[in-house]
């Protein structure tokens, strides 16, 4: 019994894997820009810029993708792009 629990668990690990990187890719193809969002329609060129860099958004996706399951495994789940406020007098 206890040998099917240990392999049911390590079966687990690569659904999650699995799972995370299905969910992070779907979240790259919904349209939209996430630094527009976070800023508004007034938001200068420059500043969605700094923003994108500041947010790691311009590297690659499998870097991206990297850095989230490192947040992840810390237990940080990230910055809501809804309740973040960012100035845009910057």
């Amino acid at each position: 019994m206890l040998k099917y629990i240990i392999r049911r668990l390590a079966m687990l690990i690569p659904v999650l894997l699995g799972v995370s990187l299905i969910t992070f890719s779907l979240i790259h193809l919904i349209p939209g820009d996430p630094a527009r969002s976070m800023l508004g329609e007034k938001a200068s060129q420059q500043q969605l810029e700094l923003l994108r860099e500041e947010m790691g958004l311009n590297d690659p996706f499998i870097v991206q993708y990297g850095r989230f399951l490192g947040h992840i495994a810390q237990g940080d789940l990230g910055t809501s792009i809804q309740k973040k406020k960012i100035s845009l007098h910057s």
